[in-house]
């Protein structure tokens, strides 16, 4: 028997950034790699369930090193654009230059254009994410604590709600698993 969680996004945003990527590229992590779940879960047992010896979260992540299966629910890319102010071009003014600038709203100088790009999904649809190994009780009961602990993954506006099911979905031509 396999093992999957379930993963949905309440808010309906999923805001990743690509390994070795910039943000101001537009680019989002879909679905997310098998090391930010696997972060993820060590950040959650870091910062919401300390109590948990590392032996038994060190004995988990080894079965879970192999890269899963996803299958993954409609999404549709997004961007905002912000303009945010570059600091080092305020510093290097004088004060009547600040003061001025403070009342003109609409003055570009001094600004720079940051992308904030995400992908948007239903919130009512969940990602799944299915490892081909079968875990003893204990790796059960310590994944479906994380999964159920977890608040976020990727960015931490990517507010999630995930749980580890009870039953193995069976895998068909919609899944997919990431090269590796």
């Amino acid at each position: 028997m396999a093992t999957t969680i379930a993963i949905r996004f309440p808010l309906g945003r999923y805001h990743a950034t690509p390994w070795d990527r910039s943000v101001n590229e537009g680019a989002a992590e879909w679905p997310p790699s098998p090391w930010r779940l696997l972060r993820a879960l060590v950040a959650t047992w870091y910062t919401r369930w300390p109590d948990l010896s590392a032996a038994a979260l060190d004995r988990l992540l080894d079965v879970l090193g192999e890269p899963p299966s996803y299958w993954t629910p409609p999404i549709w890319s997004a961007h905002t654009r912000h303009y945010l102010p570059n600091l080092d071009y305020k510093r290097s003014l004088p004060d009547a230059k600040k003061q001025r600038l403070k009342s003109e709203e609409n003055d570009p100088s001094g600004k720079e254009l940051t992308l904030d790009p995400f992908l948007w999904l239903r919130r009512d649809t969940e990602l799944l994410v299915r490892w081909d190994t079968d875990l003893d009780g204990e790796q059960r009961a310590v994944l479906a604590k994380l999964a159920e602990l977890l608040p976020y993954v990727g960015r931490a506006d990517s507010v999630c709600e995930a749980r580890l099911l009870d039953s193995d979905p069976a895998p068909d031509e919609s899944w997919w698993r990431p090269d590796v």
